[in-house]
């Protein structure tokens, strides 16, 4: 389907969802322990999550996380992989590429011999700097450096710089500065015409307007939750059916102590973030944090069917399980299809079935290999 014929609030949607992850990426970062760590393995590379880490010269890649990174004034051979709150890169050379995740990304008089692909809510390759290409996405991103080809998406993107060749631009507005200079075409699917200031050189600009209003209709929005609840449905049968234990060990924790499991649920959710970074930036953690990530997806992807299981076998506990576990599949589904609440829903469901993950966890690592599970359950069907 062409870009145009996507509902505007689907893709501002989209957008808030992205600022929200590095939002929350950002928020998690800061619950990072006080103590900082900085080193240099056998390659050159240097690993560290400090805020006054600033090395004067970097061997091999440049791996960093925590809450505020001022590089200044630094060579790098290889890569820069960082991830943050707040992220200033200056006066520095980078012989490879950089590759940023953060709140607020500044990068200014540095030269890449590579590519820059960074996210964040305010993105800025900055008057001075060079780079291959330039790949961004944000609330709002702004080049002002230079680069071979650029890729940007954002809210507002602004080209008040040099790119040597083709620039693609996906925005609700496209500010083309005075000190623009781009030799090849920008493709600028945007959802208003873009603004243009006197002196901005454009070798051709082609316009694919976005529509502003809301072109999905009430049969569009009825159809999606009737899909989703009938998808759900069949998810939270497959549970029961595969894992009945689960649910009624679910649904007996939500009865009997729900406290510990939204708490545990909370807390992990904030701790996914850094516990994810530091096992990158740690080598020798990347396979676990690849299992954490396939983990986190899969809970992800069956939260929703869970968590109306479990809450349709405690209410109905009396009940066939198979029946209570169709409605609260259907339930499920069509709450988190619902436009402005779904999004909260879906977290919702997240939170609990995390929060039950880590209590079986937590539980089964305390009882002795003799002792019976003592897992809070309710009388089947």
């Amino acid at each position: 389907m062409p870009c145009n014929q996507f509902p505007l609030t689907q893709r501002r949607k989209a957008w808030g969802r992205i600022t929200i992850l590095f939002a929350l990426i950002a928020l998690a970062l800061t619950a990072l322990p006080t103590a900082s760590f900085a080193g240099t393995d056998t390659a050159g590379n240097v690993l560290a999550a400090d805020n006054d880490a600033n090395p004067s010269g970097v061997e091999g890649d440049l791996y960093w996380a925590g809450q505020a990174l001022n590089l200044d004034n630094t060579s790098v051979d290889r890569d820069i992989i960082a991830a943050g709150d707040t992220l200033s890169i200056r006066d520095c050379t980078v012989g490879g590429a950089i590759r940023l995740a953060a709140r607020t990304i500044d990068i200014a008089k540095t030269t890449v011999d590579g590519s820059v692909t960074v996210a964040g809510q305010h993105v800025v390759l900055n008057s001075d700097s060079t780079a291959n290409c330039f790949y961004a996405i944000g609330e709002t991103v702004a080049l002002r450096g230079s680069t071979k080809s650029a890729a940007l998406a954002g809210d507002t993107v602004t080209i008040d710089g040099t790119v040597e060749g083709d620039v693609e631009v996906w925005a609700d507005k496209l500010v083309l500065g005075k000190n623009a200079h781009i030799t090849g075409t920008v493709n600028a699917h945007v959802s208003e015409d873009p603004e243009r200031a006197a002196g901005a050189e454009v070798g051709a600009l082609k316009i694919d307007r976005t529509e502003n209003e809301d072109t999905s209709t009430v049969n569009d929005v009825i159809g999606g939750i009737v899909a989703a609840a009938l998808s759900t449905c069949f998810v939270a049968l497959l549970l029961e059916l595969v894992f009945p234990r689960a649910t009624a060990g679910a649904a007996g924790m939500l009865h009997q102590r729900p406290t510990p499991l939204w708490v545990s649920g909370l807390l992990g959710t904030i701790a996914i973030a850094p516990a994810v970074l530091l096992l990158i930036i740690s080598i020798a953690g990347l396979s676990l944090a690849g299992t954490l990530l396939c983990g986190v997806i899969g809970i992800a992807l069956m939260s929703s069917a869970f968590a109306g299981c479990a809450i349709a076998r405690m209410v109905g506990h009396s009940q066939n399980r198979y029946a209570m576990a169709a409605v609260g599949g259907i339930a499920a589904g069509a709450l988190t299809a619902i436009p402005l609440i779904g999004d909260f829903i879906s977290g919702v469901a997240f939170v609990f079935m995390l929060g039950y993950v880590i209590q079986i966890i937590w539980r089964n690592a305390r009882l002795k290999p003799q002792q019976a599970s003592n897992t809070p359950g309710l009388p089947t069907a």
